[in-house]
Formats: structure tokens, C-alpha cells, sequence
């Protein structure tokens, strides 16, 4: 994991109006979870936050808060929740959970497909993920940026479960092993169109002029 610096401060205000004040700053309200006094609410720049977070391991990229001008009172924190503009995007506010380097903690990692399936390209499926995330138990430090799923092998009917997962570390997976992670769907389409052909496989071909030559026969047959 990436571990990075952010400035905070410590707040005692709240509510509505001061939240839109803090913004006007350039700056949000967060709350620190996790620590052996209880929560603590602070400010921090969503700008230098996403910048740390985009850095190169996402949103579970390990911070050191440093708090007050100071910054004496420093944090190890990693981001629990961040809720954004509905309409703008922009971080409203930003949760923290503090941690300890030698304690482990449950996290959801994300999951990152690879690859396009051979049910897909070839054969006309569907892919569909049925997990994004995926709950885990670590230490800070094992934390994954994401966990990779090669699906280039998946035919038509198949699926890759969480037991099939190849996760390396000392990590230990939450999940149903049997719950599935991606299948590869077959769609209405392409199984009517496989019925079908199938049905005209078996059927009896006509045989072109096999009725007229019969009628020709009978015809010639008759007597006037």
C-alpha cells in the first residue's frame, strides 16, 4: 500500500451552515472512527485528499493525519466512506478509521476484471459481476489496491466463485466461497438462435424437384 501525508484540523463545530462554510474554504468536515477516545471531527482539503487517494492505491491508501498547525497529534488512517455531490461529484464529507499496524482489520477491496471472456468475443454471451468488493481480514499493511480476475477463459455457462480466487498474503477472505464472482451468461438471443438450428439440423431437407417428379409420375400414370 501507499502510505501519504495529509493536513488536518481539528474541529468543534457542526452543522449545515458551517459545512457550507468549510467548503467555501476549499475545505470539508470528516470524522476519525476508531480511536481509543472515540470520534474525533476534523477538516481536511478534499483537493490534497484525492490527490493522496489517486496517487496509486486507490481509496484504501494508508494516511498519516497530521492535526493542528503543528501537527504534533498525528493519525495512521485509512478512508471508511466518502460521500460526494450527487449532481457535482465533489467530497462533502470524508469518514476516517484509524489503525493500528499490528492489529487486522476488515476492509472491502475491490475487484478488478481482465480480459475478455471467449463466451463474450465468440460466442455471443453476456458477462455479468456479481461482485465488485470483496470483504477481507488483514493487517494495514497486506491491504490490496485491488484483486485481479483473468475471465479471457470463460465460455458460455461458466463462472469464476470466490473459492477460485487467487489472493496472495496474509489475508483472509470473508466470503461465501461458493457465492460466484462473474458468470458468463447465455442470452435469450443466442439461445433461441441455437435451438433453432438446432431443429433445422434434424429435420428432413426437401429435396428440390422430389415433389414434381412424384406428381410428373402420377400424371403420367392416368388414362384419358
Amino acid at each position: 500500500m501507499v502510505e501519504a501525508v495529509l493536513k488536518g484540523q481539528v474541529r468543534t463545530q457542526v452543522g449545515k451552515e458551517y459545512a457550507k462554510k468549510l467548503r467555501r474554504q476549499q475545505l470539508i468536515p470528516a470524522v476519525v472512527y476508531g480511536g481509543s477516545s472515540g470520534p474525533m471531527a476534523v477538516t481536511v482539503n478534499p483537493i490534497e485528499m484525492l490527490k493522496l487517494l489517486s496517487a496509486g492505491a486507490g481509496e484504501h491508501a494508508m494516511m498519516t493525519l497530521l492535526l493542528g498547525e503543528d501537527g504534533k497529534q498525528s493519525k495512521t488512517v485509512i478512508l471508511k466512506a466518502l460521500q460526494r455531490d450527487p449532481v457535482r461529484g465533489g467530497p462533502l464529507h470524508a469518514d476516517f478509521l484509524e489503525i493500528s499496524m499490528m492489529r487486522k482489520i476488515k476492509i472491502q477491496v475491490p475487484i478488478r476484471l481482465v480480459g475478455e471472456a471467449i463466451g463474450v468475443k465468440l460466442n455471443g454471451g453476456l458477462l455479468e459481476q456479481h461482485l465488485r468488493e470483496i470483504n477481507v481480514e488483514c493487517l494495514p499493511a497486506a491491504i490490496p489496491s485491488y484483486i485481479q480476475v483473468d475471465v479471457s477463459h470463460l465460455n458460455l455457462g461458466h463462472a469464476i466463485h470466490v473459492r477460485e480466487l487467487t489472493i496472495e498474503g496474509d489475508i483472509k477472505v470473508l466470503e461465501d466461497p461458493a457465492r460466484p464472482v462473474v458468470t458468463v451468461l447465455i442470452q435469450r438471443a443466442t439461445a433461441e438462435e441455437t435451438e433453432a438450428a438446432a431443429e433445422e439440423k434434424t429435420s428432413e431437407p426437401e429435396v428440390v424437384g422430389k415433389k414434381e417428379a412424384k406428381e410428373g409420375k402420377q400424371e403420367g400414370g392416368k388414362t384419358a
